[in-house]
């Protein structure tokens, strides 16, 4: 009796053990549930504030990307338009040959400082860029000062043709007067006319070289008679007094203008499209744009935008 006394006893506490056991699993099993809950609620969570937190900083780049485009725009807005400015002051002077005759220091100074100015303005667009404009500004500086370096040689028979234009085409007074100012610059008019002529003919095989001497000599003596010209005004009329060098220089000159005003308007034509709000296709600024992006989208929470 009493060996089947503690057999109950000890069966019952294995009972009363494996119920406690059973338990114990089954409440652990329900925690583990519920940690598994809050863990998958908690990574959404971290999941939204991510996605949150993202889309604020490609907006925050996006923002800060349209600001650095707009002060990018101005600044080489404001580079083009002393560029363009610089290059039509170098036109203006270069048309004009006739007012740049070292005879006239404050227009003959004029010009090296306007050159100087154009290739000033163009190192500010090489600085700004992009490449493709650099190029047509470049094109453009070039012909503007080529342009500026014919009128430079056509400025002392340019000036000496309009002094002695205005001499002869304002005259009034008595043309009886072999002596007067106007009277000496119609002599020396018409000893240059002569001269162009000997010049023809004596290429033609028309009249002798003495025969052309004798002509240049009357000519240098009527130039000189009048006293409007400086030495290099009247060695520029007698060094080479043919039709075809004066018309070959103005030529040179004229082709010159034309080229660099046709440079000018290549280069504004693509400032305006590249100043355009969709218009810049700087390729530099676009990859720097991308990486900039490419590293917010893999940036941790923690970093800080950095203007």
């Amino acid at each position: 009796m009493g060996g089947d006394d503690g057999m109950e006893t000890v069966v019952g506490a294995v009972c009363t053990l494996l119920g406690v056991a059973v338990g114990a699993l089954g409440a652990l099993a329900a925690a583990r549930i519920q940690l598994r809950g809050a863990i998958a609620q908690a990574d959404a969570v971290l999941a939204q504030a991510d996605t949150t937190y993202r889309a604020a900083l490609d907006q925050a780049y996006a923002a800060q990307r349209a600001a650095h485009e707009q002060w990018r725009r101005e600044i080489r807005r404001d580079a083009y338009a002393a560029f363009v400015t610089a290059l039509d002051a170098v036109r203006e002077l270069a048309a004009r040959p006739e007012l740049l005759d070292a005879a006239h220091e404050e227009a003959s100074g004029a010009l090296p400082a306007a050159s100087r100015a154009v290739t000033a303005a163009f190192a500010v667009v090489e600085l700004e860029g992009p490449a493709s404009l650099t190029l047509l500004a470049r094109t453009a500086h070039q012909r503007g000062l080529t342009a500026a370096e014919h009128a430079v040689r056509l400025a002392p028979r340019a000036t000496a043709m309009r002094l002695l234009n205005s001499a002869t085409g304002a005259a009034t007074a008595d043309t009886s007067d072999s002596g007067s100012p106007s009277a000496l610059a119609r002599a020396a008019h018409q000893a240059l006319t002569q001269l162009r002529e000997a010049v023809y003919r004596m290429e033609r095989g028309e009249i002798s070289r003495d025969a052309y001497d004798a002509v240049r000599q009357r000519a240098t003596e009527a130039v000189d008679a009048c006293g409007l010209f400086t030495p290099d005004q009247t060695r520029a009329l007698l060094s080479d007094p043919s039709w075809e060098v004066a018309l070959r220089m103005g030529s040179e000159h004229a082709d010159a203008l034309a080229r660099c005003e046709a440079a000018r308007g290549d280069f504004v034509t693509a400032a305006r499209a590249l100043l355009a709000p969709d218009g810049d296709n700087d390729a530099d600024t676009r990859n720097d744009t991308d990486t900039d992006r490419r590293e917010a989208r893999v940036a941790r929470p923690a970093r800080r935008l950095i203007p």
